[in-house]
């Protein structure tokens, strides 16, 4: 009996089709792995936040009122238990503020900062889960940005240095600090994710992103909750980040300020930050022109005050970040706890 051989054409097709379906189900299991070792972790995740010298009194009010909410949302949203939880006080005002809170507060200086990082690094397991959380102001000096503490300041290089040796499944440095994108390439690993405030540019006036944040995770903030924002049904860092970036843009637009920070998101290892906010961030309104009045007749105020504000079209929803070569993408795997209503 004679075999009939199928068309090359036939074959390469059901070469392809195979060689796609292995792919697509690959993707799916390494997808699903994902998901699960992110949602393990979020019962072995251990936080570290440090706040550098508050420089006057209306800082140490905003910089302390923000480590309380910080504190608290910690265990409600991110869900770090209590004794998983390190306070590190710009200065003795602040650490007597918050001891009430968190009783085991200390001073953040640059030694007890890397005895942290060291100690963390010593105790953490393959799937524990390590954030970092920096607030504070930095200066430059030449091509660092020195973080201000009590003591020597700590710029990016030592501290990257610090932090070298933490090895865990999920690792978050977010630096809310003016001057913090100089920080992202000598932190920058595989599988770590870093969140700036600002470019590594000449953005070194104090920032809005410490405030912000701590008022999207405890439900105070003007214009943003924290929800599924980027649509792939779940609540994860992705969102948070997101949802922080939006305020701040909020807040800059609110008091007609030139926005002097333009947060980054690094967390495929490659050095780079990237605004990945940027097609989430709502339609900035256009300036309107002033009409000139004709012939000396006067506009009706009245008429205008009851003239209805256009609010500005939300921008279209970008497409789900689904490769992991995009900054984003491994944040989504980040998940969170849903806040209280």
């Amino acid at each position: 009996m004679k075999v009939r051989s199928l068309p090359l054409q036939v074959l390469l097709l059901g070469c392809f089709a195979a060689t796609s379906m292995i792919a697509a189900v690959g993707a799916a299991a390494a997808e699903s792995d994902a998901e699960a070792a992110a949602a393990a972790s979020v019962a072995n995740r251990r936080m570290l936040i440090c706040c550098g010298l508050p420089g006057d009194d209306r800082h140490r009010e905003q910089m302390t009122a923000a480590i309380e909410s910080l504190i608290t949302t910690s265990q409600t949203v991110l869900g770090v238990p209590p004794e998983q939880l390190t306070i590190l006080a710009g200065d003795e005002v602040m650490q007597s503020a918050l001891q009430p809170l968190h009783s085991e507060t200390g001073i953040c200086t640059r030694d007890t900062l890397e005895t942290a990082l060291a100690d963390a690094a010593k105790t953490l397991k393959p799937s524990d889960a390590y954030w970092v959380l920096m607030i504070g102001h930095s200066h430059p000096y030449g091509a660092e940005s020195q973080f201000n503490v009590s003591g020597r300041d700590i710029n990016q290089s030592q501290f990257a240095q610090a932090a070298a040796a933490i090895e865990c499944h999920e690792q978050v440095f977010w630096l809310t600090q003016p001057l913090s994108g100089f920080w992202i390439k000598p932190l920058a690993r595989p599988g770590r994710i870093i969140l700036t405030a600002t470019e590594a540019d000449l953005e070194f006036t104090a920032t809005e992103m410490p405030y912000a944040l701590a008022a999207v995770l405890d439900g105070s903030a003007d214009t943003q909750t924290l929800h599924d924002i980027d649509g792939d049904g779940t609540l994860s860092l992705l969102d948070l980040y997101l949802a922080t970036s939006i305020e701040v843009t909020a807040r800059f637009r609110a008091i007609d300020r030139l926005q002097t920070e333009h947060a980054q998101l690094d967390d495929n290892g490659d050095g780079r930050g990237s605004e990945v906010q940027q097609p989430y961030l709502p339609v900035e309104p256009e300036e309107e022109e002033e009409e000139e009045e004709e012939d000396g007749e006067e506009e009706d105020e009245s008429d205008a005050d009851d003239a209805p504000t256009a609010e500005p079209a939300p921008a279209p929803k970008p497409a789900l970040i689904q490769s992991h070569n995009l900054d984003g993408f491994r944040s989504r795997y980040v998940l969170l706890q849903k806040p209280a209503s």
